[in-house]
């Protein structure tokens, strides 16, 4: 039950094809707001009464048109591409002020990138890590993932191997080679647990090696795919849930129109961003994807500024 209900989820927060003027889409909103106010009787405001009085009240100040090209066919656009993160800074400023306001404040340069990506990453190797770190601190994490290189992964440089003999000090995981979806795959459960990894991570890390080794998924396939496409495919891998979809597509494929509504720090900054209350069981993700609608396409980006907010947010405020 759970499985089809992530599929589901992940499904409504795919991406969406959109190839018309923030204006226009703007005049749409406002419109939505007209008739829902007009159904809705007086009293306690509702989760999507409030979304739309926000982006009403956004869409006012937005006075620049900019033409937003489709990016909706293979090949997709990137966000590892340098003029694909200009057009998209340049659209969520013209789109929303406020929001360009604080992209203008912020000193870090936004980049699509984890700490532990490193350059030939392939789509099997971030999956694997991904599961190594759910729901773990970052140096615990990174330990176990040393720990597993140095059983299973192969050295990069060879006259380093008097070091791994003796106590390992002085190596990372970056001086491995990750092992081969084949040689994971053929790991008994119980031994990769010696390494640190609990049973069912130890179980999640084999699935995901099974689907490369067979071939139901490879890097080929999944740059292929659509979001909402690559989404279920990962999903129905047992392990995955759609937060960790999500942070796929946005890190490792680089995709430019996604919004994970399960990630609380991205609902809480939306909610202090667009003045709408938050609680235990709202905003719901409808309203999340209602909100987001004027950072279209570029979901993505709008969410790693999000990120950056959710750090400048004080419980009073």
């Amino acid at each position: 039950m759970t499985t089809r209900r992530s599929a589901r989820l992940v499904a409504k927060t795919a991406e969406t094809t959109v190839a018309v003027l923030p204006a226009l889409k703007v005049a749409t909103k406002a419109s939505k707001v007209t008739k829902e106010r007009t159904r809705k009787p007086k009293g306690k405001t509702s989760d999507v009464t409030a979304v739309s009085r926000a982006a009403s009240s956004t869409a006012t100040t937005t006075t620049t048109v900019v033409a937003v090209a489709p990016l909706s066919s293979f090949p997709f656009p990137s966000l590892a591409t340098p003029q694909v993160m200009e057009d998209a800074l340049r659209h969520l400023k013209a789109a929303d002020p406020k929001l360009g306001k604080f992209i203008d404040k912020t000193v870090e340069r936004c980049e699509m990138a984890l700490d532990r990506d490193q350059d030939g990453h392939t789509s099997y190797i971030s999956l694997c890590q991904s599961i190594i770190y759910q729901q773990l601190a970052g140096k615990a994490a990174a330990a176990i993932l040393l720990r597993f290189l140095k059983q299973y992964g192969t050295l990069k440089d060879e006259s380093k191997a008097d070091l791994l003999a003796a106590s390992g000090a002085g190596l990372d995981s970056g001086d491995f080679v990750f092992p081969t979806p084949q040689q994971v795959a053929a790991i008994d459960t119980e031994e990769l647990k010696n390494v640190g990894l609990g049973q069912r991570k130890a179980e999640y890390l084999k699935e995901v090696a099974n689907k490369f080794n067979d071939g139901t998924l490879s890097d080929e396939k999944l740059a292929k795919m659509s979001d909402s496409e690559a989404a279920a495919a990962l999903v129905a891998i047992r392990g995955i849930g759609p937060w960790t979809a999500d942070m796929f597509l946005m890190f490792h494929l680089k995709r430019t129109n996604i919004l994970p509504t399960l990630d609380l720090a991205v609902r809480k900054a939306m909610c202090h961003h667009f003045g709408v209350p938050f609680g235990k069981k709202t905003p719901t993700h409808e309203a999340l994807v209602e909100m987001g609608q004027i950072w279209e396409p570029y979901r993505s980006v709008a969410t790693w500024y999000m990120w950056r907010l959710s750090g400048t947010i004080t419980q009073k405020s």
